[in-house]
């Protein structure tokens, strides 16, 4: 099991070509008629045609991995490899933008009928991106940074107005955190989680309007990854050692759903229907909300190239 931290550069300049599968075992090549979807037609105007994806983000094989949805079923339709870095954490708006934090930026795509369409990344100078949440209308987004490319502690980068660099850099405390999940609330309010070295568990930090210093809400978390918000305003945190925790809003977290290998990030399909985890032993969850139950489980990349990045498409 890797920490937040360890997995920053570990495998980072790794060179493989791995792609996702769902039979388990050795990972195959890519199948007889895929396609590199990174030269794809110009995006679709109508959102409705976009259809069901689920968007993979695979660190060690530094690519995305594209499958489409059809019920609980994945079906491999391809990979994305130009300027792929660093993939983790990754998000998809209900429209279809989905936004990767990729190391050295934050990569950018538009959902189409075909599958995704690249758009210009958001760059995220001096930082090595980990994870990203933005708003449904895209006025907001923040992403979390392990570190800096320095090795300086983690920090929030902050972009408003569909910006591409950043308004503002957001940082708690002078430990030298190891920034993990991020999310923003339906008031506009962001939660960063993160790793803290020096006391040997994590936290979960809320800043007001995405601007200050910050404030714990969810404190003493054994290894704390991707966070996320439900429709009802309700936290969702991944403590990689246990599960995953429900809160009631952001306080009275109690344990949720459990059985994991190693759970790194999660985020809910559109309107809340499934809440879909990425475990990086190797695997894709789908959780009921409701009960925390797996209602799906296949071993995709296996353990030498699993998903740190899951986006169900559209998301939110």
């Amino acid at each position: 099991m890797f920490s937040s931290f360890g997995r920053l550069f570990a495998g980072a300049v790794l060179s493989v070509s791995l792609l996702a599968s769902c039979s388990g075992g050795s990972p195959p090549t890519m199948p007889a008629g895929s396609v590199d979807l990174s030269s794809l037609s110009s995006p679709q105007p109508d959102v409705r045609m976009f259809g069901k994806w689920m968007y993979l983000a695979q660190f060690y094989g530094e690519d995305l991995i594209i499958y489409k949805r059809v019920g609980l079923t994945l079906k491999f339709a391809g990979t994305l490899k130009r300027g792929v870095s660093s993939p983790q954490g990754s998000v998809v708006t209900p429209n279809g933008w989905w936004y990767v934090a990729n190391g050295v930026n934050v990569l950018l795509y538009k959902s189409t009928s075909k599958g995704p369409q690249r758009d210009k990344p958001l760059n995220d100078p001096g930082q090595f991106a980990v994870s990203v949440d933005v708003t449904p209308s895209r006025q907001l987004a923040a992403v979390s940074n392990g570190s800096s490319n320095t090795g300086a502690a983690g920090s929030v980068s902050v972009y408003v107005d569909r910006e591409r660099d950043p308004a503002r850099t957001l940082t708690y405390g002078s430990d030298p955190l190891q920034g993990a999940g991020v999310a923003i609330d339906r008031q506009g309010n962001c939660y960063w989680a993160f790793n803290d070295p020096n006391t040997n568990n994590g936290s979960i930090v809320k800043f007001e309007n995405c601007q200050g210093g910050g404030t714990i809400v969810v404190p003493s978390i054994a290894n704390v990854e991707g966070i996320v918000f439900d429709q009802s305003g309700n936290l969702y945190y991944i403590d990689r050692s246990a599960g995953i925790y429900k809160c009631r809003k952001t306080s009275n977290c109690t344990l949720f759903s459990t059985g994991f290998a190693d759970p790194v990030a999660l985020n809910f399909d559109h309107k809340d229907k499934l809440l879909w985890v990425a475990d990086a032993a190797g695997y894709v969850d789908a959780i009921d909300p409701q009960n925390g139950k797996r209602v799906f489980s296949e071993q995709i990349g296996g353990p030498t190239n699993p998903p740190f990045g899951i986006a169900p498409a559209p998301g939110g």
